[in-house]
C-alpha cells in the first residue's frame, strides 16, 4: 500500500467514499483546528498548509488514505486521486449542503477550471496523479473502483475538461 491523497472540490464525494474504503483513513478535517489560528467570518478554518503537513507527517504512517480538499498539498504522498464531478451535478450537491451562493460559485469555478489538478501538479509528478469522475456513481460504486485502483487491479486514466460549463454562468 502507498500513502494516497484523496482530494477534490467540496461535494465530489471524498468523505463519503473514504468511509467505505477498507484501509486506514486520515481525515484532514480532524487536523484543521490544530493547523489554524483562526476562522473566517463563515466559520471555516484558515488552514496553514505547512502546519497541516507537519501535523500529518508527525503521524508516522507509512501507508493509508489522506482525505480532504487540501490532501494534494501534503509533502509525503506517493499518489493523488482527484475526485471530479460535472459542475451541474456538483451545484445540486452543494445546494443540498446549504452552501452560500458565493461559496457554490467559488467551488464550481474551481471544478470547471481544474484548480485542484493544477495545484497537485505543483506538488507531485504528473504520472502519480489520477482523476476519477463521481458524477454518475454512488459512493459505494466509487469506493469499489478506488479500492481496486489502490490494490493495483484497475487503472484510472480519466481526464476532464469542464471549462465549457463556465460560459453558461455569466
Amino acid at each position: 500500500m502507498v500513502r494516497c491523497a484523496l482530494t477534490g472540490t467540496p461535494g465530489t464525494g471524498k468523505t463519503s467514499i473514504s468511509k467505505l474504503l477498507d484501509t486506514d483513513i486520515v481525515h484532514l478535517s480532524d487536523y484543521y483546528e490544530s493547523s489554524s489560528n483562526e476562522k473566517t467570518d463563515e466559520g471555516e478554518w484558515l488552514i496553514e498548509l505547512d502546519l497541516l503537513d507537519d501535523n500529518i507527517r508527525n503521524l508516522s504512517k507509512d501507508e493509508g488514505v489522506f482525505e480532504g480538499h487540501t490532501a494534494h498539498f501534503l509533502s509525503d504522498i506517493d499518489q493523488v486521486i482527484i475526485l471530479r464531478c460535472d459542475p451541474f451535478v456538483l451545484k445540486k450537491r452543494l445546494d443540498e449542503r446549504d452552501y452560500s451562493k458565493e461559496k457554490i460559485m467559488e467551488n464550481l469555478e474551481a471544478e470547471a477550471l481544474n484548480i485542484i489538478y493544477m495545484e497537485a501538479l505543483d506538488n507531485i509528478d504528473k504520472e502519480k496523479i489520477f482523476q476519477f469522475d463521481t458524477t454518475d456513481k454512488s459512493a459505494e460504486e466509487s469506493a469499489k473502483i478506488i479500492k481496486d485502483f489502490i490494490a493495483g487491479n484497475v487503472k484510472l486514466e480519466e481526464t476532464f475538461d469542464y471549462s465549457e460549463r463556465i460560459m453558461d454562468w455569466y
